[in-house]
């Protein structure tokens, strides 16, 4: 399977209608096809307000650290800001 099918595949998983998203890939490669570009595999936003929320809520640092496999450190900085 190409990396386009997949991407077709993708999509209509999303949206639920096979030519919306033909349109919506072909509409991706216009704009972005030939750029190199990085694909992050986590949505670090999403997870970092979550680490917070629950932290506000009563999770120690440590059980967070855990529970998302990072370091102490690094959910210190995620909380800080």
């Amino acid at each position: 399977m190409s990396i386009i099918d997949e991407m077709k595949r993708v999509v209509n998983s999303i949206v639920g209608n096979p030519k919306q998203a033909d349109d919506i890939v072909f509409e991706l490669i216009k704009n972005f096809g030939g750029e190199r570009m990085h694909m992050p595999s986590n949505d670090y936003q999403r997870r970092n307000k979550e680490i917070i929320e629950l932290h506000e809520a009563g999770a120690s640092v440590e059980h967070l650290a855990a529970r998302y496999r990072l370091s102490e450190r690094t959910i210190y900085r995620i909380i800080s800001h």
